[in-house]
């Protein structure tokens, strides 16, 4: 069986599983495996080139870059799984797991823009540990995703289908700037515009799933899980710009009213969200706005809004610790949405 491009990306991702960025390509007549190593000190690059894109992950293997017997188990698999005569279609994904897949890795990308933020703004002062701790957690997201896409072999709505090739192919040009954000070259907007803009297309792949939806009781859920997500999303830029403004002390050009803005949009899908969620997800909303970490947030956000010109007086990691906390407690708003969304119907 020869391979696609995309089953030798998926290969070559799942071999990494966190420890390196990889995609494969077409390119003069050659099939190209390109590779990001993740260092202790910088990621490496490779390249190999082959009549087939079997043969380039073997000269990968050969040279010590990818396993051997991970490869070979990837391709055996895909031999197994792929279409053919007299097979039945593989089953198209439910809503509720479709999204609950790419909200993962939304979560792990909002962390790592998150933690690039602070990075770069604090000139590799801070986080420099954790960064490459978060690639890994990002990666392990992207794996899992890929793998629901593999099993349900291509039956994802078309649009929503799209839109996540669109994302994935954002996120590999994110992943290959990783090297650039560890060495300091990557300004902090500059960043969070990247990888803001790469969850702006998986959020799109999520709206894109809605009219696999089709009873009226589980379609006010799924947009009230919508919503949420991009509270949670707002929430998460926010993090990113005032992590780098705290630790500045400062704002940069243009980041108070980006901050304003965050966070009015943040309460507003805040509120659709309590209009049509289900009601024991309301009573947690309820619950995690009247938190410690929420009001945490809401004191450090009542200093930025308040001092226009800095001296924030705010220790970043403090912020940080807070927003996330935030962030992660609305994630488990999602569990509730979802147990709704799984539930059998009679």
């Amino acid at each position: 069986m020869a391979l696609t491009v995309e089953e030798a990306t998926r290969i070559v991702q799942f071999c990494l599983a966190g420890d390196g960025w990889g995609k494969a390509s077409a390119a003069d007549d050659a099939s190209v495996i390109q590779l990001m190593i993740d260092g202790t000190q910088r990621a490496r690059p490779f390249e190999f080139r082959a009549d087939s894109f079997e043969a380039a992950l073997l000269s990968a293997v050969e040279a010590g870059v990818l396993k051997g017997d991970a490869v070979e188990k990837q391709i055996a698999f895909l031999q197994r799984t792929s279409p053919r005569p007299g097979r039945g279609a593989a089953e198209a994904p439910r809503f509720h797991e479709a999204a609950a897949a790419v909200s993962a890795l939304i979560h792990e990308i909002q962390r790592e823009r998150g933690v690039s933020s602070l990075y770069a703004a604090s000139g590799g002062r801070l986080f420099q540990r954790e960064l490459a701790l978060q690639w890994r957690s990002t990666e392990r997201r992207r794996t899992e995703l890929a793998a629901l896409r593999d099993r349900c072999d291509g039956r994802f709505a078309p649009a929503a289908a799209g839109r996540l090739t669109a994302a994935d192919e954002a996120l590999a040009e994110v992943m290959a700037a990783r090297a650039a954000i560890q060495a300091l070259k990557v300004r902090p907007p500059e960043l969070i515009d990247a990888y803001s803009d790469v969850n702006r297309t998986y959020l799109q792949a999520v709206d894109a799933l809605l009219p696999t939806v089709t009873e009226p009781a589980q379609r006010a859920t799924a947009l009230a899980w919508i919503a949420l997500l991009n509270a949670k999303e707002k929430t998460g830029v926010e993090r990113a710009q005032l992590v780098a403004a705290f630790e500045r002390d400062r704002y940069a050009d243009g980041q108070y009213q980006a901050v304003l803005g965050l966070v009015a949009a943040r309460d507003s899908y805040l509120h659709l969200f309590s209009d049509a969620a289900p009601p024991p997800a309301r009573d947690l909303l309820h619950e995690q706005l009247a938190s410690e970490a929420s009001g945490a947030v809401r004191r450090m956000e009542e200093i930025a809004l308040a001092r226009r010109r800095g001296r924030f007086g705010v220790d970043p990691t403090d912020w940080f610790t807070a927003a996330s906390a935030q962030i992660d407690g609305l994630a488990a708003l999602e569990t509730a949405v979802q147990t709704s969304l799984a539930a059998p119907r009679l």
